[in-house]
Protein backbone atom coordinates (compact mmCIF):
# COMPACT_ATOMS: atom_id res chain seq x y z
CA UNK A 1 0.00 0.00 0.00
CA UNK A 2 1.39 3.56 -0.53
CA UNK A 3 1.26 5.42 2.15
CA UNK A 4 2.78 9.21 3.25
CA UNK A 5 1.71 11.64 5.88
CA UNK A 6 2.31 14.88 7.45
CA UNK A 7 2.17 16.46 10.66
CA UNK A 8 1.15 19.66 8.69
CA UNK A 9 -2.12 21.81 9.82
CA UNK A 10 -3.55 21.47 5.97
CA UNK A 11 -6.98 20.73 7.89
CA UNK A 12 -6.84 24.56 8.98
CA UNK A 13 -6.76 25.93 4.96
CA UNK A 14 -10.41 25.84 4.59
CA UNK A 15 -10.62 27.78 1.24
CA UNK A 16 -7.99 25.47 -0.18
CA UNK A 17 -8.86 24.83 -3.25
CA UNK A 18 -8.73 20.39 -2.85
CA UNK A 19 -7.87 18.77 -6.39
CA UNK A 20 -8.70 15.31 -4.88
CA UNK A 21 -12.04 14.54 -3.79
CA UNK A 22 -11.93 11.33 -1.69
CA UNK A 23 -9.30 9.21 -0.59
CA UNK A 24 -8.34 7.08 -3.61
CA UNK A 25 -7.69 10.14 -5.82
CA UNK A 26 -5.59 11.55 -3.17
CA UNK A 27 -3.54 8.26 -3.55
CA UNK A 28 -3.65 8.09 -7.53
CA UNK A 29 -1.96 12.00 -7.35
CA UNK A 30 0.01 11.38 -4.90
CA UNK A 31 1.63 8.27 -6.99
CA UNK A 32 1.98 10.60 -10.49
CA UNK A 33 3.31 13.68 -8.40
CA UNK A 34 6.14 10.39 -7.22
CA UNK A 35 6.46 8.36 -10.48
CA UNK A 36 5.46 10.48 -13.46
CA UNK A 37 4.65 9.34 -16.25
CA UNK A 38 2.69 6.15 -14.70
CA UNK A 39 0.05 4.02 -16.17
CA UNK A 40 -2.77 3.03 -14.74
CA UNK A 41 -1.67 -0.52 -14.57
CA UNK A 42 1.39 1.42 -12.56
CA UNK A 43 -1.20 2.59 -10.14
CA UNK A 44 -2.81 -0.57 -9.38
CA UNK A 45 0.51 -2.35 -9.03
CA UNK A 46 1.52 0.07 -6.56
CA UNK A 47 -1.58 0.27 -4.50
CA UNK A 48 -3.54 -3.05 -4.72
CA UNK A 49 -6.53 -1.48 -5.40
CA UNK A 50 -8.73 -2.93 -8.09
CA UNK A 51 -8.24 -1.72 -11.89
CA UNK A 52 -12.05 -0.13 -12.11
CA UNK A 53 -11.37 1.89 -9.11
CA UNK A 54 -7.87 3.42 -10.23
CA UNK A 55 -10.13 3.69 -13.86
CA UNK A 56 -12.54 5.74 -12.38
CA UNK A 57 -11.16 8.16 -10.77
CA UNK A 58 -8.41 8.65 -13.20
CA UNK A 59 -11.14 9.61 -15.60
CA UNK A 60 -12.48 11.81 -13.20
CA UNK A 61 -9.15 13.90 -12.53
CA UNK A 62 -8.64 13.69 -16.47
CA UNK A 63 -12.08 15.48 -17.26
CA UNK A 64 -11.39 18.14 -14.31
CA UNK A 65 -7.89 18.52 -16.62
CA UNK A 66 -5.64 17.54 -12.85
CA UNK A 67 -4.00 15.06 -14.84
CA UNK A 68 -2.96 14.10 -18.51
CA UNK A 69 -2.45 11.58 -20.53
CA UNK A 70 0.39 10.85 -22.95
CA UNK A 71 0.93 7.89 -25.03
CA UNK A 72 3.34 5.71 -24.92
CA UNK A 73 5.54 7.51 -22.10
CA UNK A 74 4.85 5.04 -19.54
CA UNK A 75 8.45 2.89 -20.44
CA UNK A 76 7.67 0.53 -17.60
CA UNK A 77 7.21 -3.43 -18.22
CA UNK A 78 7.42 -5.25 -21.43
CA UNK A 79 5.24 -2.51 -23.62
CA UNK A 80 4.40 1.14 -23.46
CA UNK A 81 1.83 2.08 -22.17
CA UNK A 82 -0.14 5.86 -21.71
CA UNK A 83 0.94 7.38 -18.80
CA UNK A 84 -0.11 10.37 -16.36
CA UNK A 85 1.15 13.33 -15.06
CA UNK A 86 0.30 16.65 -13.36
CA UNK A 87 -1.39 19.08 -15.48
CA UNK A 88 1.33 22.37 -15.08
CA UNK A 89 -1.46 24.42 -16.23
CA UNK A 90 -4.20 23.81 -13.72
CA UNK A 91 -2.72 26.33 -11.27
CA UNK A 92 0.30 27.43 -9.25
CA UNK A 93 1.34 27.87 -5.74
CA UNK A 94 3.66 30.35 -4.04
CA UNK A 95 6.12 29.96 -1.12
CA UNK A 96 7.81 32.65 0.74
CA UNK A 97 10.67 31.87 3.07
CA UNK A 98 11.97 35.31 5.10
CA UNK A 99 14.57 35.98 7.52
CA UNK A 100 16.70 38.17 8.94
CA UNK A 101 18.34 38.53 5.78
CA UNK A 102 15.70 38.92 2.99
CA UNK A 103 13.28 37.32 1.58
CA UNK A 104 13.33 34.04 -1.39
CA UNK A 105 10.06 33.01 -3.33
CA UNK A 106 8.55 30.85 -5.71
CA UNK A 107 6.21 29.79 -7.52
CA UNK A 108 5.42 26.63 -8.46
CA UNK A 109 3.03 24.78 -10.76
CA UNK A 110 0.49 21.93 -10.34
CA UNK A 111 3.63 19.78 -11.65
CA UNK A 112 5.48 20.96 -9.04
CA UNK A 113 7.91 22.71 -11.17
CA UNK A 114 9.23 26.15 -10.48
CA UNK A 115 7.84 28.51 -12.77
CA UNK A 116 9.47 31.98 -11.17
CA UNK A 117 11.53 33.01 -8.62
CA UNK A 118 13.15 36.28 -6.35
CA UNK A 119 15.57 37.34 -4.12
CA UNK A 120 15.22 40.74 -2.06
CA UNK A 121 18.31 41.25 -0.30
CA UNK A 122 17.33 43.44 2.79
CA UNK A 123 17.98 43.69 6.29
CA UNK A 124 14.73 42.44 8.33
CA UNK A 125 16.77 41.87 11.54
CA UNK A 126 15.49 45.32 13.01
CA UNK A 127 12.49 45.82 10.95
CA UNK A 128 8.38 46.36 12.99
CA UNK A 129 6.16 43.46 12.14
CA UNK A 130 4.19 45.86 10.07
CA UNK A 131 6.74 46.93 7.67
CA UNK A 132 7.91 43.00 7.06
CA UNK A 133 4.11 41.57 6.43
CA UNK A 134 4.36 44.56 3.82
CA UNK A 135 7.38 43.46 2.77
CA UNK A 136 6.07 39.85 1.90
CA UNK A 137 3.08 40.94 0.43
CA UNK A 138 4.14 43.19 -1.89
CA UNK A 139 6.64 39.90 -3.23
CA UNK A 140 4.25 37.79 -3.34
CA UNK A 141 2.00 40.55 -5.49
CA UNK A 142 5.43 40.87 -7.35
CA UNK A 143 6.40 37.37 -8.36
CA UNK A 144 2.68 36.95 -9.69
CA UNK A 145 3.13 39.37 -12.64
CA UNK A 146 5.99 37.51 -13.50
CA UNK A 147 3.34 34.17 -14.00
CA UNK A 148 1.45 33.81 -17.30
CA UNK A 149 -1.06 32.11 -15.47
CA UNK A 150 -4.16 34.50 -14.32
CA UNK A 151 -3.55 35.55 -10.39
CA UNK A 152 -7.21 33.43 -10.09
CA UNK A 153 -5.12 30.43 -11.03
CA UNK A 154 -3.31 30.60 -7.51
CA UNK A 155 -4.28 27.82 -5.40
CA UNK A 156 -2.45 29.09 -2.53
CA UNK A 157 0.64 30.98 -0.41
CA UNK A 158 3.03 29.01 1.85
CA UNK A 159 5.00 31.51 4.61
CA UNK A 160 8.38 29.69 5.62
CA UNK A 161 8.89 31.22 9.16
CA UNK A 162 12.34 31.40 10.91
CA UNK A 163 10.55 31.53 14.47
CA UNK A 164 9.05 29.01 16.70
CA UNK A 165 5.05 28.73 15.02
CA UNK A 166 2.20 28.34 16.21
CA UNK A 167 -0.12 26.62 13.35
CA UNK A 168 -3.51 26.48 15.00
CA UNK A 169 -3.40 30.54 16.24
CA UNK A 170 -1.47 30.62 12.74
CA UNK A 171 1.07 33.14 14.20
CA UNK A 172 5.16 33.38 14.62
CA UNK A 173 5.82 33.12 18.34
CA UNK A 174 9.09 33.68 18.53
CA UNK A 175 12.38 34.25 16.27
CA UNK A 176 15.47 35.20 17.75
CA UNK A 177 17.51 36.60 14.74
CA UNK A 178 14.61 38.81 14.07
CA UNK A 179 14.28 41.69 17.28
CA UNK A 180 10.41 42.49 17.16
CA UNK A 181 9.25 39.17 15.33
CA UNK A 182 7.03 37.88 18.17
CA UNK A 183 3.17 37.20 18.27
CA UNK A 184 3.26 37.77 14.65
CA UNK A 185 -0.58 37.43 12.91
CA UNK A 186 0.90 35.99 9.74
CA UNK A 187 -1.62 33.77 8.65
CA UNK A 188 -4.81 36.19 9.29
CA UNK A 189 -2.38 39.46 8.18
CA UNK A 190 -1.50 37.45 4.73
CA UNK A 191 -4.71 36.12 4.29
CA UNK A 192 -6.74 39.42 4.62
CA UNK A 193 -4.34 41.08 2.04
CA UNK A 194 -4.23 38.45 -0.38
CA UNK A 195 -7.27 36.74 -0.48
CA UNK A 196 -5.27 33.47 -0.66
CA UNK A 197 -5.84 29.99 1.60
CA UNK A 198 -1.95 30.78 3.54
CA UNK A 199 -0.32 27.96 5.39
CA UNK A 200 2.71 28.69 7.67
CA UNK A 201 5.61 26.68 8.29
CA UNK A 202 8.92 26.55 9.81
CA UNK A 203 12.27 26.49 7.48
CA UNK A 204 13.47 23.01 8.59
CA UNK A 205 9.93 21.14 7.37
CA UNK A 206 10.09 23.24 4.14
CA UNK A 207 13.65 22.56 3.79
CA UNK A 208 13.18 18.72 4.00
CA UNK A 209 10.39 18.98 1.90
CA UNK A 210 12.21 20.64 -1.44
CA UNK A 211 14.80 17.98 -1.02
CA UNK A 212 12.24 15.41 -0.87
CA UNK A 213 10.26 16.48 -3.57
CA UNK A 214 12.15 18.19 -5.64
CA UNK A 215 15.61 15.97 -5.25
CA UNK A 216 14.81 12.60 -3.71
CA UNK A 217 11.24 12.39 -5.55
CA UNK A 218 9.96 11.01 -2.00
CA UNK A 219 11.79 7.78 -2.54
CA UNK A 220 13.41 7.52 0.61
CA UNK A 221 11.19 6.79 3.91
CA UNK A 222 13.56 7.57 6.45
CA UNK A 223 15.84 10.46 6.23
CA UNK A 224 17.24 13.72 7.40
CA UNK A 225 18.36 16.86 6.36
CA UNK A 226 20.98 18.84 8.01
CA UNK A 227 20.64 22.76 7.22
CA UNK A 228 24.02 24.17 7.66
CA UNK A 229 24.27 28.29 8.01
CA UNK A 230 23.90 30.94 10.63
CA UNK A 231 21.88 28.02 12.70
CA UNK A 232 22.05 24.33 12.51
CA UNK A 233 18.88 22.00 12.32
CA UNK A 234 17.55 18.86 11.37
CA UNK A 235 15.05 17.97 9.13
CA UNK A 236 13.21 14.74 9.59
CA UNK A 237 11.17 11.99 7.79
CA UNK A 238 10.77 8.71 9.35
CA UNK A 239 8.46 6.60 8.19
CA UNK A 240 7.20 8.25 5.61
CA UNK A 241 6.05 11.13 8.33
CA UNK A 242 7.56 14.19 8.41
CA UNK A 243 8.66 15.34 12.20
CA UNK A 244 8.16 18.64 13.59
CA UNK A 245 7.29 17.45 17.34
CA UNK A 246 5.16 18.83 19.96
CA UNK A 247 4.70 22.74 19.11
CA UNK A 248 6.88 22.55 16.16
CA UNK A 249 10.43 22.77 18.02
CA UNK A 250 11.44 19.27 17.30
CA UNK A 251 15.01 19.66 14.81
CA UNK A 252 17.21 21.93 16.86
CA UNK A 253 20.21 20.39 15.94
CA UNK A 254 22.34 23.43 16.86
CA UNK A 255 21.32 23.99 20.37
CA UNK A 256 22.75 20.15 20.95
CA UNK A 257 25.90 20.47 23.69
CA UNK A 258 29.01 19.24 21.96
CA UNK A 259 31.78 20.66 24.28
CA UNK A 260 32.31 21.98 27.67
CA UNK A 261 33.18 25.47 26.31
CA UNK A 262 32.25 28.56 27.76
CA UNK A 263 30.97 29.81 24.12
CA UNK A 264 27.88 31.13 24.76
CA UNK A 265 24.74 30.23 22.04
CA UNK A 266 22.07 33.07 21.50
CA UNK A 267 19.77 30.38 23.12
CA UNK A 268 21.10 31.08 26.18
CA UNK A 269 23.54 27.97 26.48
CA UNK A 270 26.83 27.44 26.58
CA UNK A 271 28.78 25.16 24.50
CA UNK A 272 25.90 24.27 21.83
CA UNK A 273 26.67 23.35 18.16
CA UNK A 274 25.75 26.35 16.81
CA UNK A 275 27.97 28.42 19.27
CA UNK A 276 31.06 26.30 17.87
CA UNK A 277 30.44 24.88 14.36
CA UNK A 278 27.97 27.45 12.60
CA UNK A 279 28.77 30.16 9.98
CA UNK A 280 28.07 32.76 12.61
CA UNK A 281 30.70 30.52 15.24
CA UNK A 282 33.33 30.17 12.25
CA UNK A 283 33.48 33.62 11.34
CA UNK A 284 33.81 35.32 14.65
CA UNK A 285 36.41 32.59 15.62
CA UNK A 286 38.04 33.57 12.73
CA UNK A 287 37.72 37.24 13.20
CA UNK A 288 39.88 36.60 16.84
CA UNK A 289 42.87 34.25 15.10
CA UNK A 290 43.42 36.44 12.21
CA UNK A 291 45.86 38.66 13.91
CA UNK A 292 48.49 35.87 15.05
CA UNK A 293 48.23 34.30 11.87
CA UNK A 294 49.24 35.04 8.13
CA UNK A 295 45.41 34.11 6.65
CA UNK A 296 44.05 35.60 3.34
CA UNK A 297 40.81 36.30 5.38
CA UNK A 298 43.45 39.80 6.96
CA UNK A 299 42.04 41.55 3.43
CA UNK A 300 38.17 41.38 4.54
CA UNK A 301 36.61 43.81 5.86
CA UNK A 302 33.54 42.24 7.07
CA UNK A 303 34.19 38.63 7.71
CA UNK A 304 31.62 36.01 7.06
CA UNK A 305 31.30 32.51 7.98
CA UNK A 306 30.73 31.75 3.96
CA UNK A 307 34.55 34.08 3.53
CA UNK A 308 35.80 31.05 5.57
CA UNK A 309 34.66 28.33 3.90
CA UNK A 310 35.58 29.66 1.11
CA UNK A 311 38.90 30.49 2.19
CA UNK A 312 39.47 26.60 3.67
CA UNK A 313 38.24 25.63 0.21
CA UNK A 314 41.66 27.91 -0.70
CA UNK A 315 43.92 25.84 1.63
CA UNK A 316 44.39 28.76 3.76
CA UNK A 317 45.89 27.51 6.90
CA UNK A 318 43.57 29.71 9.37
CA UNK A 319 40.76 28.99 7.80
CA UNK A 320 41.24 25.01 7.47
CA UNK A 321 41.79 24.50 10.81
CA UNK A 322 38.69 26.59 11.57
CA UNK A 323 36.35 24.99 9.43
CA UNK A 324 38.07 21.29 9.71
CA UNK A 325 37.32 21.56 13.48
CA UNK A 326 33.98 22.84 12.89
CA UNK A 327 32.26 19.93 10.70
CA UNK A 328 34.29 17.50 13.03
CA UNK A 329 32.16 18.72 15.46
CA UNK A 330 28.75 18.65 12.87
CA UNK A 331 29.80 15.38 12.02
CA UNK A 332 29.59 13.70 15.64
CA UNK A 333 26.30 15.82 16.72
CA UNK A 334 24.73 14.09 13.33
CA UNK A 335 25.99 11.04 14.13
CA UNK A 336 24.35 10.77 17.61
CA UNK A 337 21.09 11.69 15.87
CA UNK A 338 21.91 8.96 13.19
CA UNK A 339 22.27 6.24 15.80
CA UNK A 340 18.81 7.29 17.51
CA UNK A 341 16.80 7.72 14.83
CA UNK A 342 18.39 4.97 12.28
CA UNK A 343 17.59 6.56 8.90
CA UNK A 344 18.22 5.51 5.49
CA UNK A 345 20.19 8.55 4.43
CA UNK A 346 21.59 11.93 5.50
CA UNK A 347 21.36 14.53 3.15
CA UNK A 348 23.68 17.86 4.32
CA UNK A 349 22.95 21.74 3.11
CA UNK A 350 24.67 22.25 -0.09
CA UNK A 351 26.42 25.28 1.36
CA UNK A 352 29.12 22.61 3.03
CA UNK A 353 30.46 22.14 -0.94
CA UNK A 354 31.93 25.85 -0.40
CA UNK A 355 34.62 24.76 2.47
CA UNK A 356 36.45 22.00 -0.31
CA UNK A 357 36.69 18.16 -0.98
CA UNK A 358 39.27 17.95 1.18
CA UNK A 359 36.74 19.94 4.36
CA UNK A 360 33.95 17.78 3.04
CA UNK A 361 35.73 14.64 4.13
CA UNK A 362 37.02 15.44 7.27
CA UNK A 363 32.81 15.67 7.91
CA UNK A 364 31.89 12.40 6.38
CA UNK A 365 35.03 10.83 8.41
CA UNK A 366 34.14 11.69 11.68
CA UNK A 367 30.44 11.24 10.56
CA UNK A 368 31.26 7.37 9.59
CA UNK A 369 33.42 7.36 12.34
CA UNK A 370 30.90 7.69 15.04
CA UNK A 371 28.06 5.97 13.64
CA UNK A 372 26.91 2.58 14.91
CA UNK A 373 28.27 -0.64 12.36
CA UNK A 374 25.20 -1.90 12.77
CA UNK A 375 23.75 1.54 11.72
CA UNK A 376 26.49 2.26 8.86
CA UNK A 377 26.32 -0.37 6.63
CA UNK A 378 22.58 1.02 6.05
CA UNK A 379 23.41 4.55 5.77
CA UNK A 380 24.07 6.88 2.86
CA UNK A 381 25.43 10.42 2.84
CA UNK A 382 25.08 12.89 0.29
CA UNK A 383 25.32 16.53 0.19
CA UNK A 384 22.24 18.31 -1.89
CA UNK A 385 22.46 19.35 -5.06
CA UNK A 386 19.56 21.87 -4.16
CA UNK A 387 21.17 25.34 -3.92
CA UNK A 388 19.11 28.43 -3.38
CA UNK A 389 15.73 29.26 -2.64
CA UNK A 390 15.07 25.72 -0.83
CA UNK A 391 12.64 27.01 2.10
CA UNK A 392 10.62 29.04 -0.38
CA UNK A 393 10.38 25.49 -3.13
CA UNK A 394 9.25 23.04 0.13
CA UNK A 395 7.27 25.40 1.54
CA UNK A 396 5.52 25.25 -2.34
CA UNK A 397 6.00 21.90 -2.61
CA UNK A 398 3.73 21.58 0.84
CA UNK A 399 1.23 23.28 0.06
CA UNK A 400 0.78 21.47 -3.03
CA UNK A 401 0.50 18.45 -0.90
CA UNK A 402 -2.12 20.17 0.82
CA UNK A 403 -3.77 20.64 -2.18
CA UNK A 404 -3.83 16.62 -3.26
CA UNK A 405 -5.37 15.67 -0.05
CA UNK A 406 -8.45 14.92 0.10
Amino acid sequence: MYLWSTNLSIDKLLNLNKLAANGTQTTILQIVRDNSPISRSGIVSLTGQPHAAISRSTAILLSKNILVEDGGTDTKGPRRKRGLRLNPDYGYVIGIEYGPDGIEAVAMNTAYQPIAKSTKTIDLANRDQKEILELICATVKSIQKDIKMPAAQCLGVAAVDPGLIDDDAGISALATTMEHWNNVPVVNTLEEQLKLPVLLLGTSTAKILAVDRLELNNSIANLLYIEYGKGIACGMKLNNTYISGQGHLAGELGHLQISNSQAVCRCGGVGCLEAMASLTAIAKTAAAGIESNNSSLSQKHELTGMDVLRAAAQHDRLASRIVDEALERLGVAVAGIVNILSPKMVLFDSVINEAGSEAVAVLMRSLQKTVLASHRRQLEIRISSLTSHIGALGGAAAILDACLTA
